[in-house]
């Protein structure tokens, strides 16, 4: 799956690949939550978007690297076949990272929202608000998130394809 021109090729096309893709989600699902903690946009909200997103953003990076990255590949790797076509792949592989990130981010906002208490609230926040998160960056990573990452990728190849047919 590595020759996919849709896909990174080293590590500087996965760190462009996951800004792309964090950069959309985090931004995103930031936006999300606080207009439904606000409820409206207004000034105090979007300084709250301003203050919290370059948290929420590093935050989202790290886990899905270190942490989400290796979860995710591992259950690809239990649940495809090498044989499997790149959307399959592609998909096991959106999905188990969205399972993950989703999961670790919506408790993550919640401390950040309303500190680290552990409760019944914390719990009943939790069981209302992740499996929102959830389909909602599912459907963000499969219809924007995703598509916009891998065409940074197919242009980008490109670009090396052209810049290698010139030194010819």
């Amino acid at each position: 799956m590595h020759e996919e021109k849709r896909l990174p090729m080293n590590k500087k096309e996965g760190l462009l690949y996951g800004i792309v893709i964090c950069g959309i989600t985090a931004s995103s699902m930031c936006f999300y939550n606080l207009y439904l903690a606000f409820g409206a946009i207004n000034q105090d909200m979007l300084i709250a978007f301003a203050k919290s997103l370059p948290l929420f953003f590093v935050i989202a990076m790290l886990l899905e690297n270190f942490v989400v990255r290796h979860f995710a590949d591992s259950l690809v790797k239990k649940f495809s076949d090498p044989k499997d076509s790149f959307n399959a792949t592609l998909l096991f592989t959106i999905l188990f990272t969205v399972v993950g990130m989703s999961f670790l981010m919506t408790f993550i906002g919640d401390v950040v929202g309303h500190g680290l208490v552990v409760n019944s609230s914390t719990f009943i926040r939790f069981v209302m608000s992740w499996p929102r998160n959830f389909g909602v960056v599912l459907g963000l990573e499969l219809l924007i998130a995703q598509p916009i990452a891998r065409k940074v990728m197919v242009l980008l190849h490109s670009k090396q394809v052209e810049e290698y047919v010139e030194y010819d």
